[in-house]
């Protein structure tokens, strides 16, 4: 895996501070768990909505970032298209990844 977010997602997982999937991340924004929400850019529109209302409604960050099917092949899973980060030292080294990194997509 050549992307290093992807990569530093995949170390979450491993680490078990990630909630899978709408429902999940959902959740976890509700009980105050999530530091971060990483959703696909090929997300459905009514998911983004869902997901982006209760992200303004707790001041939580959320990013787009790649596709489905290699955001799922990063969290080994299949069909995520959203994830939350629940680890503030993971969530703030994929946010300085991502403020390090060139625009080229």
């Amino acid at each position: 895996m050549n992307d290093k977010i992807l990569g530093m997602i995949g170390l979450a997982v491993r680490a078990g501070k990630v909630a899978f999937g709408v429902f999940m991340t959902e959740k976890a924004l509700d009980e105050g768990r999530a530091k971060l929400v990483i959703a696909s850019e090929d997300i459905g529109a009514s998911n983004r909505r869902k997901i982006e209302g209760k992200c303004q409604n707790y001041g939580i960050d959320l990013i787009f970032y790649s596709d489905k099917s290699s955001l799922s092949r990063a969290l080994g899973k299949k069909d995520i298209p959203v994830v939350a980060i629940c680890d503030e030292g993971f969530a703030r080294a994929i946010l300085n990844k991502l403020s390090q990194k060139p625009d080229m997509n």
